[in-house]
């Protein structure tokens, strides 16, 4: 299918969804330091419960996330020491509170870097996954510009919507990067926003994207789509329909032009095989949680690493 016509892009738009969720914030930060204040009538007190409560609830969630993941997903390679599961955890609540809990609500407008680096021959284009925004990748986007590289990130909506329905945004994200930076494009997805790359791809085969890397895709589903809502979630379902068709759509030249990034205590997106894109780039990566994909060194090397291969090939093409 030929692409859609180049729509116009101006400012980004604040994320609806996750304007709500910064109201909601605030809306029980107030209720939290009331009821703290009313028990206690300590300042002390209610100032920590207020500026805690959430990094604290989202810390037990995310507990919960890496049990039920280690039951569903009893593998070998996920096994591993007690202080190791602590560190990952740790980590993961760290990432998840800064893009989720601070990022996303309050700067999904925020402009990303311009590269200040050495000139790269590929721009990147930044796709979020599931529940997220573009705000997702301002850390991630600051690395990129430093190592010279052109980036945007779109958000991807609606929140629950059918996956197929990012396609038309995604090639309009990526023709517009092309047309500013005269550069061809490399698509980064985190989680869904890999295999909405993938499903963009297949609908819009003539886009001038030159490679695709997943961090974290269920390209097979996942068993944690069990907790989602919306059509999207019911898409990335282990054995769902959409994903084999998706699968069985592409060819071995596609595939070859695809890397999947993925780590083996992966608290979202188990087991850890149905990230395996067979044909594709596969490079594993242990001691990680999901959302920490997009922050940690070692996962951002990957990229870094591929982006350069990427570079390489495109350099002995001509």
């Amino acid at each position: 299918m030929s692409p859609p016509p180049l729509a116009a892009r101006g400012a980004p738009r604040a994320s609806r969804p996750h304007l709500v969720y910064a109201g909601i914030q605030i809306g029980l930060s107030v209720i939290v330091a009331i009821a703290t204040w009313s028990a206690w009538h300590s300042p002390l007190t209610t100032f920590l419960w207020t500026i805690l409560w959430l990094p604290v609830s989202h810390a037990i969630g995310l507990a919960a996330g890496f049990i039920m993941a280690a039951h569903g997903d009893p593998t070998p390679e996920r096994q591993t020491t007690a202080g190791t599961n602590v560190a990952v955890w740790a980590y993961e609540c760290a990432a998840s509170i800064l893009l989720l809990d601070l990022y996303q609500p309050w700067f999904s407008t925020a402009p990303l870097p311009p590269p200040s680096g050495p000139a790269r021959p590929v721009a990147v284009l930044l796709l979020h996954g599931y529940g997220c925004n573009r705000a997702f990748w301002l850390r991630f986007s600051r690395h990129l510009a430093d190592a010279g590289y052109h980036s945007d990130a779109i958000n991807l909506s609606p929140m629950f919507g059918d996956i197929d329905d990012y396609a038309e945004s995604i090639a309009n994200a990526a023709h517009a990067l092309a047309e500013r930076t005269r550069l061809p494009v490399v698509i980064v997805g985190h989680s869904m926003g890999g295999i909405a790359a993938r499903a963009c791809l297949r609908r819009f085969p003539t886009l001038p994207v030159v490679h695709t890397v997943t961090l974290g895709s269920p390209h097979f589903g996942t068993l944690h789509a069990r907790h989602g809502l919306g059509e999207n979630v019911r898409q990335m379902s282990i054995g769902s329909e959409w994903l084999v068709a998706l699968a069985s759509s592409e060819k071995d030249a596609e595939r070859a032009r695809m890397t999947s990034i993925f780590t083996t205590h992966d608290n979202v997106v188990y087991p850890v095989r149905t990230s395996v894109l067979p044909g594709a780039h596969n490079l594993s990566l242990d001691g990680l949680g999901h959302v920490s994909l997009a922050t940690h060194p070692r996962s951002r090397a990957l990229v870094l690493e591929t982006l350069e291969r990427v570079a390489q090939g495109l350099r002995r093409g001509h």
